[in-house]
């Protein structure tokens, strides 16, 4: 990523990383990410807002070497995670004169993930500006956006928003070319949800705070900048709304494939009645399990209804229904109904198990229906029977 101008006073000069797979080696990044680093010269002072990750630091100098930045006065660090933090020390080597600026809470925890002392840490409150000469930047803690330290910075006097981890997307756009927008809104909303679904709550009310400043540009700490800031905003007032889409999602394991006969049938039958499926496999022999398992997770943000469709293994599910539903538990989708199906061999726990793995889910449990074997006559008429319950489940939400 070279030098980008967003103002005559604000530069973007972080770092990319295109060829980055998984981030937190979980989450699936097609696209890459950025480790994004901004400098605000204002008259007097030049601040340089989030240090980046420790091995991306030769691109920042390389960027700071080319845009003629030889001095600064405040590192502001938004957020201690290692991808925005991690090369703070580095940074206030290259520039011995800059004052680390942060919040108690970012003191706190660069003390705690990079060591550097609190006391070293030039403390700024809520509401507080920081005096550039001609320019200020205003903080605005954002709390579990996704983490307890989170801050945003706002430059009034140029209406621009630096908004750490909010409105983030994991993608490098190509060197010199404007970003697509189809792929940033696609990468935005599997962003959200793995990331700020969890604190969904939390995160309505940051949204409705940058409404009520009214950016110009959003300079958020992954992804592409925003130009248009009422697309990613609309994107997440629909994301933290209470409106859910009249459909299922359904991840699918299956080993000699009575599970997945089942989940099929189930599909065809709810679809005629209506009512859209989205599958997933999660038994793909080419795909990383961590793949169908963000595609699943991405896809509860807004749907109504998630129906497991897993056999027993062992008298429990199969582990990777195990392991979607430890990430479930995790950014807890705001899904109204959760219900599970499947089948076994000669005896099966796995109702209890699957759902002991979810306590933070809070939908409504629908009925377990656990066929032993192939399904047969009789357990095709139980389906039936089943669709038509999941249909009027479903149709009573768009009624209310």
């Amino acid at each position: 990523m070279n030098v980008r101008k967003i103002s005559d006073h604000v530069l973007s000069l972080g770092a990319s990383d295109p060829g980055l797979q998984y981030f937190d080696k979980l989450m699936p990044t097609p696209y890459g990410t950025t480790y994004n680093s901004f400098v605000v010269r204002g008259e007097d002072k030049v601040a340089l807002l989030d240090p980046v990750q420790s091995d991306s630091i030769h691109q920042l100098l390389s960027n700071l070497a080319e845009a003629g930045i030889d001095h600064i006065d405040y590192i502001l660090c938004l957020h201690t995670e290692q991808d925005h933090s991690g090369a703070t020390e580095l940074l206030l080597q290259r520039f011995p004169e800059a004052n680390l600026v942060g919040t108690a809470k970012v003191a706190e925890f660069l003390e705690v993930h990079l060591n550097i002392p609190a006391s070293e840490v030039q403390l700024i409150a809520e509401n507080e500006t920081l005096d550039l000469g001609g320019l200020g930047l205003t903080c605005v803690p954002i709390p579990f956006a996704h983490w307890p330290d989170n801050t945003m910075y706002w430059l009034e006097e140029e209406r621009i928003l630096f908004s750490s981890d909010l409105y983030g997307s994991h993608y490098a756009a190509p060197a010199h070319k404007a970003a697509d927008e189809a792929i940033q809104l696609e990468t935005t909303r599997s962003y959200y949800a793995e990331i700020m679904m969890p604190y969904s709550k939390q995160v309505a009310r940051h949204v409705a705070k940058t409404r009520s400043l009214d950016p110009a540009i959003i300079c958020p700490g992954h992804g592409p900048i925003w130009y248009d800031p009422d697309k990613v905003l609309s994107l997440y007032e629909s994301y933290v709304s209470e409106r859910m889409d009249i459909r299922v999602v359904m991840p699918v394991v299956s080993m000699h494939d009575s599970t997945k006969t089942m989940a099929y049938y189930l599909a065809e039958k709810l679809e005629g009645l209506g009512i859209p499926v989205n599958i997933h496999h999660l038994d793909n022999p080419n795909r990383d399990l961590r793949v169908s398992m963000g595609e699943v997770v991405e896809d509860t943000v807004d749907a109504a209804c998630l129906i497991m469709a897993v056999p027993t293994v062992l008298t429990g599910p199969h582990p990777s229904a195990g392991a979607l539903a430890l990430m479930l538990n995790a950014f807890k989708p705001p899904l109204k109904y959760i219900a599970l199906i499947g089948s076994f061999g000669w005896g099966s726990q796995i109702e209890k198990r699957f759902y002991d793995l979810l306590p933070q889910v809070k939908a409504e449990r629908l009925d377990t229906l656990l066929i032993k074997g192939l399904p047969t006559k009789e357990d095709y008429e139980l389906l039936d029977d089943y669709a038509q319950m999941v249909k009027e489940k479903l149709t009573s939400l768009s009624e209310e």
